[in-house]
């Protein structure tokens, strides 16, 4: 099958070969040559430049992304959550859970935040501690001014939580220059890893602040995960230690790659679908501006379910993506992470014209 959702992606031989690599019990000195280096190649990867260090958690995206939010707002402080889509959605959902108090400025699905609106909010509000926000927005595929957030967080002292889990490896970023104190990321998206592990990136002048608000959680307190790593070189709770292997790898191929050479790969991938989607008449849900390297949001034709197009396609070997929430019924999403070639593009553009066009 290849896979055009936004992850699980396709991933390449050499990255599930590792998974046969053998057992390994965590408590070694192996595996704790393991955990360094996958730490390393992260940081390599995406923070080559900054003072950062970063945690691994096994677990989905939304583990890392929980424990930061968790392990970052002190008693009495308040989280801005910037949202306009699911995964903005989740994030405030996560600070309810915990019952923090809460500011959030909600916007439409297709448009990024007003920035006038989020720096009158910040500057207003001392008690404003973290502004917390998604980069790439998966719910259409909309990518989020990172940059602009960044510098007004910058101005007036707060915490940058930015949840990169389906942009690092695809999307444009540097964690210095966007100002960017916690960056959360996932081994199976625009990496090319596989499920079960996500990390945080954590500027090292985050980490006293960090270290001063009092654990709410066992397993997801990122300071518990970090202490442990960087001066044990072990993790508190049993890793998944095969996937630790095809995460290596997966980093391996990217360094190899180079992340800007990735970035333009997963670009010129999603430029050409956008040219062939526009001559089947697809209808694409966001403006040019709004759009990532990665996903793509396109109107349903006219006449077509999502479950009809999804099982015709299926059929022949392409895995798509609905739309989720008030777009469920509305449109569907093709990514195009992971490892994929162009002939599988290409492919999947001679049966999509076909679907469409009602042909076997």
């Amino acid at each position: 099958m290849i896979l055009l959702n936004p992850g699980p992606v396709c991933t390449s031989e050499r990255v599930r070969n590792a998974l046969i690599r053998g057992d390994m019990c965590h408590r070694e000195t192996e595996f704790s040559t393991l955990l360094s280096s996958t730490r390393k190649k992260i940081l390599q990867a995406f923070a080559p430049n900054g003072d950062y260090t970063t945690a691994i958690i096994t677990g989905s995206g939304t583990a890392s992304l929980e424990a930061a939010v968790c392990s970052s707002l002190s008693e009495g402080k308040k989280i801005l959550v910037l949202n306009n889509g699911v995964y903005g959605d989740r994030i405030s959902r996560i600070a309810s859970a915990y019952r923090f108090n809460k500011i959030e400025l909600q916007y439409d699905w297709c448009e990024q935040p007003n920035l006038e609106q989020v720096e009158d909010t910040v500057s207003n509000d001392s008690d404003i501690e973290v502004v917390a926000m998604v980069h790439h927005e998966t719910t259409t595929g909309l990518l989020n001014p990172i940059h602009e957030i960044g510098k007004i967080t910058s101005k007036y002292g707060r915490a940058f939580l930015l949840d990169s889990i389906s942009g690092l490896g695809g999307e444009e970023i540097d964690l210095v220059l966007d100002n960017v104190d916690i960056c959360i990321g996932s081994a199976n998206k625009c990496i090319q890893g596989l499920p079960g592990l996500s990390f945080a990136i954590l500027k090292k002048d985050e980490i006293n602040r960090l270290r001063s608000i009092p654990p709410r959680s066992l397993y997801l307190n990122i300071i518990t995960q970090l202490d442990e790593q960087e001066g044990k070189g072990e993790c508190p709770f049993t890793p998944s230690v095969h996937t630790f292997y095809a995460f290596e790898e997966a980093l391996d191929e990217l360094l190899e790659e180079g992340v800007q050479n990735r970035l333009k790969r997963y670009s010129k991938a999603s430029s050409y679908l956008r040219d062939e989607f526009k001559g089947l008449s697809l209808d694409l849900l966001l403006p040019d501006e709004f759009l990532s390297n990665t996903i793509t949001s396109l109107h349903l034709p006219e006449n077509m379910t999502y479950a009809h197009l999804h099982d015709s396609l299926k059929e022949r070997g392409f895995i798509i993506y609905a739309g989720q929430g008030q777009l469920s019924k509305k449109i569907f999403r093709i990514a195009n992470m992971g490892e994929l070639s162009m002939e599988d593009l290409k492919s999947l553009i001679t049966n999509l014209q076909k679907v469409l066009e009602g042909r076997k």
